[in-house]
């Protein structure tokens, strides 16, 4: 390597091995303290926090002062508040549900003692991925932990396919996996005439009708029980496959591709949006993070398709007019039949 590239590979070690190191548990330490849930409505002294957290106050000062390294805190007149940054994603999760990552370091931080520190042992079949909530989810409470995960950063996808979707003149739409139904309305407010068909298992159908009804489109959005994967899909002139195939092969895309095409009317649209997996100079650590809970198990297979496979596969079904888009580490392809 020469010079330039040893510095920049000597960035990335660097972070590999030392930023991740502190980001994590300093995160992890904090939630654990509900330190940003005792910051959350006003700046305090350092007595008084060590009080809220049950904390010893030398040592939390110390801390503090290495959350303020790392941009999670600040002090102001002699108190410690959050930043603007911590506000937002780590706390107050129902206010900022579609852009938060409470759940996440929620679920990351209760997994790394049982699986992640234990990677070793998990590769030589030592240890095993068991998820504390059962999935495919069966219960009312099981689809809630999943879709309260899946929501919590759905603000930029749905921004993406809200500002460069073409819906117009669609008047129903199909969304395959369709989630609690945040992307459903967030299309439903910006196509007055659009109405939905949100499919999702028979135990996420509650919640479904029950946030539906909240944001007032309930005679909009009907959320159905269907298994997608064997049953007929209703006709429509729009189907979304919205964040559903990133982790699948080429036959399993192929197959809900061609379920779309079936279903669609004639110059009916196709709209595909994932999370961006094959960019090069940039892993997507989010999947990265479902890909290795899929060591652990030898029944669940993963991949990481490039997404111009998409366009492959709808050219090769007989769409036409298709379409590529990406922004914001997401893509959406369209398509007309």
């Amino acid at each position: 390597m020469d010079d330039s590239s040893l510095f920049d590979a000597n960035q990335k070690v660097y972070d590999m091995v030392f930023k991740s190191t502190v980001d994590f548990f300093c995160l992890k330490g904090a939630l654990d303290l509900n330190l940003f849930e005792a910051l959350a409505s006003e700046p305090l002294s350092i007595e008084d926090l060590a009080k809220a957290t049950k904390s010893v106050p030398l040592r939390l000062n110390k801390f503090l002062m290495s959350l303020d390294q790392i941009g999670l805190v600040e002090q102001k007149d002699g108190k410690w508040g959050l930043t603007p940054f911590s506000v937002q994603f780590f706390t107050a999760p129902e206010q900022h549900r579609n852009l938060t990552f409470v759940p996440f370091m929620d679920y990351l931080g209760k997994m790394i003692e049982p699986y992640y520190l234990r990677m070793a042992d998990v590769v030589r079949g030592e240890r095993n991925f068991t998820s504390f909530t059962p999935y495919p989810p069966r219960t009312r409470e099981d689809s809630d932990f999943y879709e309260t995960l899946h929501r919590s950063n759905t603000f930029y996808p749905t921004k993406l396919l809200v500002e460069r979707g073409n819906l117009k003149g669609v008047k129903h739409l199909v969304d395959m996996g369709g989630g609690i139904g945040d992307i459903a309305i967030a299309l439903c407010r910006a196509n007055p005439d659009l109405t939905v068909t949100l499919i999702n298992l028979p135990s996420a159908i509650d919640l479904v009708k029950e946030n539906v009804a909240d944001k007032g489109f309930s005679d909009r959005i009907t959320p159905v029980a269907i298994d997608m994967y064997r049953e007929p899909l209703p006709k429509c002139d729009a189907v979304l496959i919205s964040r559903i195939l990133y982790p699948f092969g080429e036959q399993f895309s192929r197959m809900l591709c061609q379920k779309a095409y079936d279903t669609l009317e004639p110059d009916g649209r196709l709209l595909l949006l994932d999370m961006n997996i094959s960019d090069d100079h940039s892993p997507n650590y989010d999947y990265l993070t479902h890909y290795l809970s899929s060591v652990g198990t030898d029944f669940v297979q993963m991949e990481f398709k490039h997404h111009n496979t998409y366009s492959k596969i709808m050219g090769e079904i007989g769409f036409k007019d298709i379409k590529f888009d990406d922004a914001w580490d997401n893509i959406l392809f369209q398509a007309v039949k």
